[in-house]
């Protein structure tokens, strides 16, 4: 499994926020696959949730169109960019499941569901 740093007091969203404070970094796509975030259908008909955190709601409002012009439905805001912390964390999930359960390749193609 892959390390996670920094992880639970910082992330790297947050880093390179600090690093460019004149940047709006908004923090999104880290919890898919590379190929599921481009074509969120290919999983569940695009039945999953896609998060964004962030600062700035104008680059928040941005980031949110692009995800639905991918065809991304259920984008859900965290909020403030120290959510980030969260979104990088997920990663642990994601490797575990990419790896495979019980010693069963799942790939990449899998998409988590936000029910509310």
């Amino acid at each position: 499994m892959p390390k996670l740093d920094p992880c639970d007091t910082d992330s790297l969203g947050e880093q390179i926020q600090r690093a460019l404070p004149a940047t709006k970094v908004v923090k999104s796509f880290v919890t898919q696959e590379q190929t599921t975030v481009v074509d969120p259908r290919s999983v569940a008909g695009g039945d999953h949730t896609m998060f964004v955190a962030g600062d700035h709601a104008h680059a928040k409002r941005q980031t949110v169109d692009l995800l639905k012009s991918y065809g991304w439905n259920d984008i859900l805001d965290l909020g403030a960019l120290v959510c980030a912390r969260g979104m990088e964390m997920h990663t642990h999930l994601h490797e575990a499941i990419r790896l495979g359960l019980g010693g069963q390749e799942l790939g990449g193609h899998f998409g988590i569901k936000v029910v509310r």
